[in-house]
């Protein structure tokens, strides 16, 4: 009787525990949603920690509490922003290509989101304009974000030269960085004005000028 009583206010506790951290993520998650919302209006700088609290219903003290700072909170912002994109969508996309064909597959995939998720890119190229003037402390943030995105192109690149599929005389790191270029590129002229050209067109002129480039 005592042990299975003991196991019921255990049970309880763990419930309980589960209960607070599923209430705090949950929490977590509407204050970063509110945060984009608003960078993505009025930018990073003019954005306050007690805005984003009013937007998402919680206290800027709170805020504060669970991010720290506004850089603490910016950081969570793209980390969420940017891990969900690669394991939700980039990872699976190229999965098993290499060469050319991830090439492609990262391009179509990294165009399809300025559709699919707007309002977040649409907060991540304000904040990337920012970190060049007036908040140079997030510049290492984005640093970060564009090594990833040109290590992945130029393995890409690299396994298709092993493979003869790409030229050998290639540098593949200045490759990569193109490869980056383009799609920021075509990425900031949407994001100005949506619907401005046809993406999806776009896109395969984009795949086109990759596959020129760079193949045998």
């Amino acid at each position: 009787m005592r042990l299975r009583t003991a196991d019921a206010k255990l049970e309880k506790i763990e419930r309980k525990r589960r209960s607070h951290a599923e209430r705090a993520e949950q929490s977590d998650q509407l204050m970063v949603r509110a945060a984009i919302k608003l960078i993505a209006r009025q930018g990073y700088f003019r954005t306050t920690l007690a805005e984003i609290g009013q937007e998402s219903g919680y206290s800027q003290g709170l805020v504060s509490y669970r991010f720290g700072s506004k850089e603490g909170l910016l950081k969570a912002l793209v980390n969420r922003i940017t891990n969900r994109f690669w394991n939700d969508q980039m990872n699976p996309a190229i999965e098993g290509r290499h060469g050319l064909d991830a090439l492609c597959a990262m391009v179509d995939t990294y165009l399809k989101e300025l559709v699919a998720r707007e309002s977040r890119l649409r907060a991540l190229y304000v904040l990337m304009g920012e970190a060049l003037g007036p908040v140079p402390e997030i510049r290492k943030v984005f640093a970060e974000l564009n090594d990833r995105l040109r290590a992945i192109s130029e393995e890409s690149i690299r396994r298709g030269i092993e493979e003869g599929q790409i030229r050998a005389d290639i540098d593949p790191a200045s490759e990569a960085a193109t490869c980056v270029a383009l799609l920021r590129g075509v990425s900031m002229q949407w994001l100005v004005e949506p619907g401005c050209f046809d993406l999806a067109t776009v896109a395969e002129r984009v795949k086109a000028t990759i596959r020129r480039s760079l193949a045998v």
